[in-house]
Protein backbone atom coordinates (compact mmCIF):
# COMPACT_ATOMS: atom_id res chain seq x y z
CA UNK A 1 0.00 0.00 0.00
CA UNK A 2 2.83 2.36 0.95
CA UNK A 3 4.62 1.46 -2.28
CA UNK A 4 1.53 2.32 -4.35
CA UNK A 5 1.16 5.62 -2.46
CA UNK A 6 4.74 6.67 -3.31
CA UNK A 7 4.25 5.62 -6.94
CA UNK A 8 1.23 7.91 -7.16
CA UNK A 9 3.18 10.82 -5.61
CA UNK A 10 6.05 10.33 -8.08
CA UNK A 11 3.63 10.11 -11.01
CA UNK A 12 1.85 13.34 -9.99
CA UNK A 13 5.18 15.13 -9.49
CA UNK A 14 6.45 14.13 -12.92
CA UNK A 15 3.14 15.02 -14.53
CA UNK A 16 3.11 18.46 -12.92
CA UNK A 17 6.72 19.04 -13.96
CA UNK A 18 5.96 18.12 -17.56
CA UNK A 19 2.86 20.29 -17.52
CA UNK A 20 4.92 23.26 -16.32
CA UNK A 21 7.49 22.73 -19.07
CA UNK A 22 4.77 22.53 -21.72
CA UNK A 23 3.09 25.73 -20.52
CA UNK A 24 6.37 27.69 -20.76
CA UNK A 25 7.31 26.43 -24.22
CA UNK A 26 6.02 27.93 -27.45
CA UNK A 27 5.42 25.10 -29.90
CA UNK A 28 6.98 25.63 -33.33
CA UNK A 29 4.62 25.82 -36.29
CA UNK A 30 5.99 25.31 -39.78
CA UNK A 31 5.75 28.31 -42.12
CA UNK A 32 7.00 29.52 -45.51
CA UNK A 33 10.16 31.07 -44.07
CA UNK A 34 11.26 27.61 -42.95
CA UNK A 35 11.44 26.59 -46.63
CA UNK A 36 13.53 29.58 -47.81
CA UNK A 37 16.82 28.42 -49.31
CA UNK A 38 17.99 31.32 -51.49
CA UNK A 39 17.85 35.09 -51.99
CA UNK A 40 15.30 34.84 -54.82
CA UNK A 41 12.78 33.41 -52.40
CA UNK A 42 13.55 36.24 -49.98
CA UNK A 43 13.11 38.84 -52.74
CA UNK A 44 9.81 37.31 -53.82
CA UNK A 45 8.52 37.33 -50.26
CA UNK A 46 9.56 40.95 -49.63
CA UNK A 47 7.88 42.14 -52.84
CA UNK A 48 4.61 40.53 -51.76
CA UNK A 49 4.73 42.08 -48.28
CA UNK A 50 5.51 45.74 -48.98
CA UNK A 51 5.90 47.38 -52.36
CA UNK A 52 8.15 50.05 -50.83
CA UNK A 53 10.86 47.40 -50.47
CA UNK A 54 10.74 46.26 -54.10
CA UNK A 55 14.24 47.67 -54.65
CA UNK A 56 15.69 45.83 -51.65
CA UNK A 57 18.39 43.41 -52.78
CA UNK A 58 19.37 40.69 -50.28
CA UNK A 59 23.00 39.67 -50.23
CA UNK A 60 24.26 36.21 -51.21
CA UNK A 61 27.55 36.92 -49.49
CA UNK A 62 29.06 39.74 -47.45
CA UNK A 63 31.79 41.63 -49.28
CA UNK A 64 32.95 45.08 -48.19
CA UNK A 65 35.19 47.54 -50.03
CA UNK A 66 36.49 48.68 -46.66
CA UNK A 67 39.04 46.14 -45.41
CA UNK A 68 38.31 46.95 -41.78
CA UNK A 69 34.60 46.22 -42.30
CA UNK A 70 35.42 42.96 -44.06
CA UNK A 71 37.72 41.84 -41.25
CA UNK A 72 35.08 42.64 -38.64
CA UNK A 73 32.40 40.80 -40.60
CA UNK A 74 34.64 37.76 -41.02
CA UNK A 75 35.71 37.73 -37.37
CA UNK A 76 32.09 37.92 -36.18
CA UNK A 77 31.03 35.24 -38.69
CA UNK A 78 28.13 37.38 -39.85
CA UNK A 79 25.66 35.62 -42.15
CA UNK A 80 23.79 37.32 -45.06
CA UNK A 81 20.52 36.02 -43.63
CA UNK A 82 19.54 34.12 -40.50
CA UNK A 83 16.34 32.38 -39.43
CA UNK A 84 14.96 32.26 -35.89
CA UNK A 85 11.81 33.09 -33.93
CA UNK A 86 12.53 36.66 -32.79
CA UNK A 87 9.07 37.45 -31.40
CA UNK A 88 8.62 34.02 -29.76
CA UNK A 89 5.25 33.25 -31.34
CA UNK A 90 6.26 29.80 -32.60
CA UNK A 91 6.82 30.97 -36.20
CA UNK A 92 10.20 31.36 -37.88
CA UNK A 93 11.31 34.89 -38.82
CA UNK A 94 14.29 35.90 -40.95
CA UNK A 95 16.95 38.61 -40.57
CA UNK A 96 18.32 39.78 -43.93
CA UNK A 97 21.31 41.93 -44.87
CA UNK A 98 21.09 43.69 -48.23
CA UNK A 99 20.99 46.97 -50.08
CA UNK A 100 18.08 49.41 -50.21
CA UNK A 101 19.66 52.54 -51.67
CA UNK A 102 22.47 51.80 -49.22
CA UNK A 103 23.52 49.04 -46.83
CA UNK A 104 20.46 47.85 -44.89
CA UNK A 105 19.43 45.20 -42.38
CA UNK A 106 15.78 44.19 -42.18
CA UNK A 107 13.84 41.56 -40.28
CA UNK A 108 10.78 39.80 -41.71
CA UNK A 109 8.45 38.71 -38.92
CA UNK A 110 5.68 36.17 -39.44
CA UNK A 111 2.69 37.41 -37.45
CA UNK A 112 0.60 34.26 -37.86
CA UNK A 113 0.42 34.45 -41.64
CA UNK A 114 0.66 38.22 -41.90
CA UNK A 115 4.23 39.35 -42.54
CA UNK A 116 5.81 42.50 -41.14
CA UNK A 117 9.08 44.11 -42.22
CA UNK A 118 11.13 45.78 -39.51
CA UNK A 119 14.06 48.01 -40.46
CA UNK A 120 16.99 47.31 -38.13
CA UNK A 121 19.36 49.90 -39.64
CA UNK A 122 17.67 53.22 -38.93
CA UNK A 123 20.50 55.65 -39.53
CA UNK A 124 22.47 56.74 -42.57
CA UNK A 125 26.12 55.96 -43.28
CA UNK A 126 26.20 52.65 -41.38
CA UNK A 127 27.94 50.40 -43.88
CA UNK A 128 29.93 48.81 -41.04
CA UNK A 129 26.90 47.31 -39.31
CA UNK A 130 26.88 43.68 -38.25
CA UNK A 131 23.94 41.75 -36.77
CA UNK A 132 24.72 38.43 -35.10
CA UNK A 133 21.73 36.31 -34.08
CA UNK A 134 21.98 34.59 -30.72
CA UNK A 135 19.18 33.11 -28.56
CA UNK A 136 16.43 34.78 -30.63
CA UNK A 137 18.07 38.17 -30.11
CA UNK A 138 20.34 40.38 -32.21
CA UNK A 139 23.83 41.25 -31.04
CA UNK A 140 24.14 44.42 -33.07
CA UNK A 141 27.57 45.85 -33.86
CA UNK A 142 27.70 49.36 -35.36
CA UNK A 143 29.92 52.40 -35.67
CA UNK A 144 29.00 55.39 -33.53
CA UNK A 145 28.00 58.66 -35.18
CA UNK A 146 30.48 61.49 -35.23
CA UNK A 147 29.78 64.51 -33.05
CA UNK A 148 29.27 67.85 -34.70
CA UNK A 149 32.58 69.61 -35.19
CA UNK A 150 34.55 66.38 -34.70
CA UNK A 151 34.24 64.98 -38.21
CA UNK A 152 37.91 63.93 -38.38
CA UNK A 153 37.73 61.67 -35.34
CA UNK A 154 37.55 57.94 -36.16
CA UNK A 155 34.30 56.14 -35.44
CA UNK A 156 34.23 53.55 -32.67
CA UNK A 157 32.56 50.16 -32.85
CA UNK A 158 29.71 49.70 -30.38
CA UNK A 159 27.55 46.71 -29.53
CA UNK A 160 24.02 46.48 -28.17
CA UNK A 161 21.64 43.56 -27.80
CA UNK A 162 18.26 44.01 -29.45
CA UNK A 163 15.27 42.00 -28.26
CA UNK A 164 11.74 42.03 -29.63
CA UNK A 165 9.45 43.58 -27.03
CA UNK A 166 6.54 46.03 -27.05
CA UNK A 167 6.02 45.42 -30.76
CA UNK A 168 9.52 46.32 -31.93
CA UNK A 169 13.23 45.65 -31.51
CA UNK A 170 14.59 47.58 -28.53
CA UNK A 171 17.72 47.46 -26.39
CA UNK A 172 17.59 44.57 -23.95
CA UNK A 173 17.43 45.64 -20.30
CA UNK A 174 17.68 42.89 -17.70
CA UNK A 175 16.96 45.31 -14.83
CA UNK A 176 13.94 47.46 -15.79
CA UNK A 177 12.98 50.35 -13.52
CA UNK A 178 9.73 50.75 -11.60
CA UNK A 179 9.18 54.50 -11.47
CA UNK A 180 5.77 55.92 -10.59
CA UNK A 181 5.03 58.02 -13.65
CA UNK A 182 2.65 60.92 -13.01
CA UNK A 183 2.72 62.77 -16.32
CA UNK A 184 4.05 62.33 -19.85
CA UNK A 185 4.49 65.40 -22.06
CA UNK A 186 5.57 65.10 -25.67
CA UNK A 187 6.01 67.77 -28.34
CA UNK A 188 7.40 67.80 -31.87
CA UNK A 189 8.85 70.45 -34.16
CA UNK A 190 8.70 70.82 -37.92
CA UNK A 191 11.19 69.59 -40.47
CA UNK A 192 12.11 70.22 -44.10
CA UNK A 193 8.85 68.67 -45.22
CA UNK A 194 5.49 67.81 -43.66
CA UNK A 195 6.41 66.33 -40.29
CA UNK A 196 3.43 66.52 -37.91
CA UNK A 197 3.70 69.24 -35.28
CA UNK A 198 1.74 68.54 -32.10
CA UNK A 199 1.78 68.50 -28.31
CA UNK A 200 0.54 65.63 -26.18
CA UNK A 201 0.00 65.50 -22.41
CA UNK A 202 -0.98 62.31 -20.57
CA UNK A 203 -1.72 62.27 -16.83
CA UNK A 204 -1.52 59.32 -14.44
CA UNK A 205 -5.34 59.08 -14.41
CA UNK A 206 -5.10 58.51 -18.20
CA UNK A 207 -6.72 61.85 -19.04
CA UNK A 208 -4.98 63.37 -22.06
CA UNK A 209 -4.77 66.52 -24.15
CA UNK A 210 -3.66 66.73 -27.77
CA UNK A 211 -2.88 69.98 -29.53
CA UNK A 212 -2.71 69.34 -33.27
CA UNK A 213 -0.93 72.29 -34.89
CA UNK A 214 -0.14 71.34 -38.49
CA UNK A 215 0.42 68.30 -40.74
CA UNK A 216 -1.53 65.99 -38.43
CA UNK A 217 -3.14 63.88 -41.13
CA UNK A 218 -5.51 61.31 -39.64
CA UNK A 219 -7.46 58.98 -41.96
CA UNK A 220 -6.43 61.12 -44.95
CA UNK A 221 -7.80 64.27 -43.31
CA UNK A 222 -5.89 67.21 -41.84
CA UNK A 223 -6.71 67.67 -38.13
CA UNK A 224 -6.13 70.98 -36.33
CA UNK A 225 -7.18 72.07 -32.85
CA UNK A 226 -7.25 71.12 -29.17
CA UNK A 227 -8.64 67.73 -28.15
CA UNK A 228 -9.27 65.74 -24.97
CA UNK A 229 -9.45 62.01 -24.38
CA UNK A 230 -9.13 59.20 -21.84
CA UNK A 231 -6.32 56.89 -22.94
CA UNK A 232 -7.35 53.24 -22.91
CA UNK A 233 -5.75 51.19 -20.16
CA UNK A 234 -3.89 48.84 -22.50
CA UNK A 235 -2.27 51.67 -24.49
CA UNK A 236 -1.42 53.64 -21.36
CA UNK A 237 0.14 50.64 -19.62
CA UNK A 238 2.12 49.74 -22.74
CA UNK A 239 3.75 53.19 -22.83
CA UNK A 240 4.43 53.32 -19.08
CA UNK A 241 5.81 49.77 -19.02
CA UNK A 242 8.04 50.54 -22.00
CA UNK A 243 9.37 53.72 -20.37
CA UNK A 244 10.27 51.73 -17.27
CA UNK A 245 11.76 48.90 -19.32
CA UNK A 246 14.18 51.26 -21.08
CA UNK A 247 14.77 53.05 -17.74
CA UNK A 248 14.23 56.55 -19.12
CA UNK A 249 15.94 58.14 -16.11
CA UNK A 250 19.32 56.75 -17.19
CA UNK A 251 19.07 57.95 -20.80
CA UNK A 252 20.89 61.03 -22.06
CA UNK A 253 19.20 64.43 -22.05
CA UNK A 254 20.05 65.10 -25.68
CA UNK A 255 20.32 62.97 -28.82
CA UNK A 256 20.99 64.10 -32.38
CA UNK A 257 21.60 62.51 -35.78
CA UNK A 258 24.49 63.84 -37.86
CA UNK A 259 22.40 65.25 -40.71
CA UNK A 260 20.22 68.32 -41.11
CA UNK A 261 16.59 69.34 -41.84
CA UNK A 262 15.07 66.62 -39.66
CA UNK A 263 12.37 66.75 -36.99
CA UNK A 264 13.08 67.02 -33.29
CA UNK A 265 10.97 66.20 -30.25
CA UNK A 266 11.00 66.74 -26.52
CA UNK A 267 9.82 64.07 -24.08
CA UNK A 268 9.25 65.21 -20.49
CA UNK A 269 8.34 62.73 -17.78
CA UNK A 270 7.23 63.66 -14.27
CA UNK A 271 7.74 60.77 -11.86
CA UNK A 272 8.43 59.68 -8.27
CA UNK A 273 6.91 62.58 -6.35
CA UNK A 274 7.80 65.46 -8.64
CA UNK A 275 11.08 64.46 -10.27
CA UNK A 276 11.38 65.27 -13.97
CA UNK A 277 13.35 63.94 -16.90
CA UNK A 278 13.49 65.73 -20.27
CA UNK A 279 14.91 64.20 -23.43
CA UNK A 280 15.41 66.27 -26.57
CA UNK A 281 15.90 64.14 -29.66
CA UNK A 282 16.87 65.60 -33.04
CA UNK A 283 16.02 62.89 -35.58
CA UNK A 284 13.74 60.92 -33.20
CA UNK A 285 16.00 57.84 -33.14
CA UNK A 286 18.14 58.48 -30.06
CA UNK A 287 17.77 54.83 -29.03
CA UNK A 288 15.69 51.92 -30.29
CA UNK A 289 13.63 52.08 -27.12
CA UNK A 290 12.92 55.80 -27.53
CA UNK A 291 12.07 55.23 -31.19
CA UNK A 292 9.37 52.82 -30.04
CA UNK A 293 8.09 55.23 -27.38
CA UNK A 294 7.73 57.98 -29.99
CA UNK A 295 5.95 55.59 -32.34
CA UNK A 296 3.39 54.67 -29.67
CA UNK A 297 2.83 58.33 -28.81
CA UNK A 298 2.35 59.24 -32.49
CA UNK A 299 -0.17 56.37 -32.78
CA UNK A 300 -2.30 57.76 -29.94
CA UNK A 301 -3.46 60.48 -32.32
CA UNK A 302 -5.17 57.78 -34.39
CA UNK A 303 -6.13 54.95 -32.02
CA UNK A 304 -7.88 56.99 -29.30
CA UNK A 305 -11.25 58.73 -29.23
CA UNK A 306 -10.54 62.47 -29.15
CA UNK A 307 -13.15 65.16 -28.50
CA UNK A 308 -12.70 68.80 -29.42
Amino acid sequence: MIKIFFQIIIFLTISQSCKGQTDNTVLHKANYIDSIQNTKQITDLISKIDNRYKEFKPNDSLEFADKKCQNLSDSLKVQPWTKTDFDNNGLTDILVIGNWNDYSVICILDKDGKYEINHITRRSFQECTFPVVENNKIKYYFENEQERGKWDEPRKLKQITLTYKFGDFIEENQTPANHKIKKIEYSTTGCYGTCPIFKLTINFDKSAKWKAEIYNEISNKEVIGNFNSKITEDKYNEIVDLLNYIDFKKLKDNYAVDWTDDQSSTLKITYDNGKTKSIRDYGLIGTYGLDRVYHLLFELRENQKWKK
